[in-house]
């Protein structure tokens, strides 16, 4: 992959991403309300921010963030060196923690595909026309995690011997569980890959552990006691832990099928995953990273029927999904290998795109009562309105008065659908600079 080619795709998504500004939600809220503590009260207690979520955990009278920290302080600096409002230091420590590491995962994917042998374009569905896509632009946890994972990924596929570049490998994965503790499942995946180099990717690891040791030490009483004991939520009390109990049948379809989670309804060109791990698994010289991809699916799948809010709340699609979809995006590319498959492929890619701009567009997340979210963005998009978001960073729900979120052709001066026109030109402009790299070499 040429410097010229990572620098045009690294633009074209995180341009993309940084266009838009989500606002506030229970999820994000909480996060930042931990951020905000560390920068401006010296504290790990939320009890000054509290107000504006539901999601926090009670102790000894003092409320915390009920989240892995890992996001929120990754936040800090960001917003400790940002001036102005709570929602404008919210953007640039989103763009910072959540938009520049996926970016960044995008270009690696597509390095990763090319060292398999795979189209390496595909790299871009993942990047644009995905979950992804919505999730760089809000702070929660699912895309870093996923980010964090192409990143060791690469690492191992790349470096057999060298100590330091196995050190950061266990690293980023250590730091993926301080940022949500089911990434301890990808970690068990990848370690397995790493077989005879775990050594240093253990010593990696110890620092984010030790650290994430000492916050639940400081914050709930114990180094192995989670947020999730003391959550102020009844449902996180079930079950054998944060609620995951039998798998649940009708999880199942819905996850899979139904315009409410399903991954193959609102990406289709998901499907030729399942192919895919087939091809990918039959080839000897591959047959190790067919595994791991597929692997990482079944054992992230098997958590979300599991658990007992297995739809994600106020969501959009299945977001706890989002961990395994560059790993499905390596089992798509290996059936990439004919024109049929690869017309079938854009056309599906295209159909995603739309729906993940317009949902990112109008409002990710989506009341958890709504049985038809990426219908009602459509309509709300029709209607000419974007950034419907009422709640801020601040406040507990949506009232009454001003939006909160906004995307750049707003802040241009558009209105509506025109507020995408120049984003268009950009992800056109970014993505023909791509098309040409990949030519020339």
């Amino acid at each position: 992959m040429s410097r010229q080619a990572a620098i045009a795709l690294f633009l074209l998504c995180f341009g993309t991403y940084a266009w838009f500004y989500q606002a506030g939600g229970w999820n994000q809220n909480s996060r930042f309300d931990l951020t905000r503590a560390i920068v401006e009260r010296g504290t790990l207690r939320i009890d000054a921010y509290e107000s504006n979520t539901g999601d926090k955990s009670l102790r000894a009278g003092h409320l915390y963030c009920d989240k892995a920290p890992g996001l929120s302080w990754l936040c800090v600096p960001a917003a400790a060196l940002t001036p102005g409002s709570p929602d404008v230091r919210a953007y640039v420590a989103t763009l910072f923690a959540v938009a520049l590491p996926s970016a960044i995962a995008v270009v690696l994917l597509f390095w990763i595909l090319g060292q398999l042998g795979l189209p390496p374009a595909a790299a871009i569905a993942w990047g644009l026309a995905s979950l992804a896509l919505p999730y760089s632009t809000l702070l929660y946890a699912h895309q870093l995690e996923a980010a964090l994972f192409v990143a060791a990924f690469a690492i191992l596929l790349r470096e057999q011997r060298r100590p330091p570049l196995l050190f950061l490998c266990g690293f980023l994965l250590g730091f993926a569980v301080v940022c949500d503790y089911t990434a301890i499942l990808g970690c068990i995946v990848l370690g397995m890959y790493a077989r005879r180099r775990l050594g240093w990717i253990l010593a990696g690891a110890v620092i984010p552990a030790l650290a994430l040791a000492a916050y639940h030490t400081v914050a709930f009483g114990g180094p192995l006691t989670t947020a999730y004991a003391f959550s102020t939520q009844p449902w996180r009390h079930t079950g054998v832990f944060m609620g995951i109990g039998l798998p649940r049948p009708r999880a199942i379809v819905h996850l899979l099928f139904t315009q409410y989670r399903g991954i193959f309804f609102s990406m289709p060109w998901l499907l030729l995953a399942i192919p895919g791990a087939v091809i990918l698994i039959r080839r000897r010289d591959r047959r190790a990273e067919g595994i791991v991809c597929a692997a990482m699916f079944l054992l992230f799948f098997w958590l979300n029927v599991s658990i007992v809010d297995w739809q994600g709340g106020w969501a959009l699609g299945a977001r706890y999904l989002i961990p395994t979809l560059p790993f499905l995006t390596i089992l798509v590319a290996a059936t990439l290998s004919r024109r049929a498959v690869v017309a079938a492929f854009g056309v599906l890619a295209a159909y995603a795109f739309v729906l993940m701009l317009v949902a990112t567009a109008v409002k990710p997340e989506v009341s958890v009562m709504i049985g038809n979210p990426f219908t009602v963005n459509l309509r709300t998009f029709a209607a000419d309105r974007v950034a419907v978001n009422y709640q801020s960073i601040d406040s507990e729900g949506p009232r009454p008065g001003p939006r909160y979120a906004w995307n750049v052709g707003e802040k241009l001066g558009l209105r509506g659908h025109a507020t995408l026109l120049p984003l268009l030109a950009w992800i056109a402009a970014m993505g023909g600079w791509v098309g040409r790299e990949v030519r020339r070499r």
